[in-house]
């Protein structure tokens, strides 16, 4: 035991030091940590964890794949191959910044310094929106054998499929977001939840045993079984039909679907397919579009 003096009060304390096993430590040590099932666990004991999930094998985006052996990538020079947001932008902010400089008696052309902030102003903004608002076409690799077959048995819908996702569009969250939803019924009863959404990153022209053949290679999310896709055969090629059979294969992280040309001849009207319009009474079919 140990005496303790208060000077200011003159009184005398009898302290006793408790022994080490025993002292209590300060602050958040003296604290054990608790499980989820609330059973405190010793300093000796381990907590089993879950084991890792397997990673999701990510393919690099699809303005940077690499062209696949025996394909060329083709880009032919088209007004809907370019972005206007990219030339916009640096147009507006060209004229904003020789309008300011010309304002302020720095650059020459003080007279038409307020044309150019008045012209430049909107500009900037338009291209900015319309950067904001873009989606970037997918690349499209193309076999040589496949040229020709292209012109001779590709049907309307494979060539507008193919001009639809190798343009800029804009507004839109990815390619071919309706023609899924539609597939695969999103949010709807029987379907599948929004974050199982696959995103095309690449389609390829194939010429398989002398047949025009139409790839979409999409990467699907983690945790997106293949027989969602084996379930859904009728209908994808419903949807992109006719004249067209659907062939599946599985890859790593993702799911290349085939439209393969079957020959019959069907589906080349020789035009675009246009939109589909009310029917003029119950009952009947729906109209297209002229």
């Amino acid at each position: 035991a140990h005496r303790h003096i208060s000077i200011s009060s003159g009184k005398m304390y009898h302290t006793t030091r408790l022994p080490t096993s025993t002292k209590p430590s300060s602050g958040l040590q003296s604290r054990r940590p608790w499980s989820f099932s609330g059973h405190a666990i010793g300093p000796c004991q381990r907590v089993a964890t879950a084991p890792a999930a397997p990673k999701h094998v990510c393919r690099a985006k699809a303005v940077d794949l690499p062209t696949p052996p025996g394909f060329v990538r083709e880009e032919p020079l088209r007004i809907e191959r370019i972005s206007f947001g990219s030339i916009l932008t640096p147009v507006g902010l060209g004229l904003l910044t020789y309008g300011f400089g010309a304002f302020f008696q720095m650059l020459p052309g003080g007279d038409v310094s307020s044309l150019l902030l008045i012209y430049g102003f909107p500009i900037s903004l338009l291209g900015f929106a319309l950067s904001y608002a873009q989606l970037r076409p997918v690349p499209c690799f193309t076999q040589p054998a496949a040229l020709p077959l292209r012109e001779a048995q590709a049907t309307d819908i494979q060539n507008q499929l193919r001009d639809d996702v190798t343009r800029f569009r804009y507004g839109d969250e990815q390619h071919l977001d309706e023609a899924l939803t539609r597939i695969f019924r999103f949010g709807q009863q029987r379907g599948l939840p929004r974050r199982f959404c696959p995103v095309l990153v690449a389609v390829r022209e194939e010429a398989r045993d002398g047949k025009y053949t139409l790839v979409l290679d999409f990467e699907t999310k983690e945790g997106m079984e293949e027989e969602e896709w084996v379930n859904r055969v009728d209908k994808i090629q419903s949807f992109f039909g006719p004249g067209i059979t659907v062939e599946l294969k599985a890859r790593e992280g993702g799911e290349e679907v085939a439209l393969v040309c079957d020959g019959s001849g069907t589906g080349r009207g020789g035009g675009q397919q246009g939109d589909a319009l009310p029917p003029l009474m119950p009952g009947l079919p729906a109209r297209q579009q002229k």
